[in-house]
């Protein structure tokens, strides 16, 4: 049985079997969504630039494996597409976010 859950802890030293970010699909590529800010560090800021590499766009529904940076203990770090990157000052919707997390 597939077990989830939610922490508040920092990314790099949770016990996992992967580590799971939202990326929005933004005018230039992809976005990372807020929360992923850790993650994002590990990968000297240029995790967007990597997820675009691999073929990400963010679009909603997409997947993106990838190998967790060094130091993590979880191994692999999954990009969930979130959509079209929200206007500023707003969010991303819940119904996104609950297909996200599916």
């Amino acid at each position: 049985m597939t077990a989830l859950t939610l922490s508040t802890a920092a990314a790099p030293g949770l016990r996992a079997d992967a580590i799971v970010i939202g990326v929005g699909k933004g005018g230039k590529g992809p976005v990372v969504a807020p929360g992923a800010d850790a993650v994002d560090k590990a990968y000297d800021g240029r995790l967007a630039g990597v997820l675009e590499t691999l073929g990400a766009s963010g679009a909603e529904g997409e997947i993106t494996k990838l190998p967790a940076p060094a130091g993590f203990k979880a191994p692999l770090v999954l990009a969930v597409g979130l959509g079209a990157e929200p206007e500023e000052g707003e969010e991303y919707g819940a119904e996104a976010l609950r297909r996200a997390a599916g």
